[in-house]
């Protein structure tokens, strides 16, 4: 490379910094991937296939849910929010993510085992946190 000696630390620098920020969203972008599929799952057999969406919840808030309403497959229909899955946005901030669908807002978390729902049926109030049906402590 020809050119003042100034510029090749900053061009090198310039060149590294891309490189790092291509691999990294990359990696979000993946992982936006496997955190939405697993909420348009939970969603799409919470009220049709309930087994299905039950082995989707993270083990706190399935032993929640079963606590205070009785088996997962048996109680997991009446909270969970109706409609489609529609996806209307994906953040993921390391090892948890919220999925906006068309009916609900759904918060997971990462696992060895993969993406499971921490909360479900959740709507927003404003500035204070969401309010879930199908919650852990």
């Amino acid at each position: 490379m020809t050119g003042p000696p100034g510029r090749r630390p900053a061009v090198t620098w310039l060149v590294g910094t891309l490189m790092v920020l291509t691999g990294c969203s990359g990696q979000g972008n993946a992982e936006n991937h496997n955190a939405e599929a697993a909420a348009v799952a939970f969603a799409s057999s919470a009220k049709s296939s309930p087994g299905t969406a039950c082995d989707l919840l993270a083990p706190h808030t399935r032993k929640e849910l079963e606590s205070t309403d009785g088996p997962c497959e048996r109680s997991l229909p009446g909270q969970a929010a109706s409609g489609g899955a529609a996806v209307r946005g994906v953040q993921v901030y390391g090892k948890d993510a919220i999925v906006h669908l068309s009916t609900d807002t759904v918060f997971l978390a990462r696992f060895r085992t993969g993406w499971r729902v921490t909360a479900a049926a959740c709507t927003p109030q404003g500035d204070r946190p969401y309010d879930c049906k199908i919650k852990g402590n």
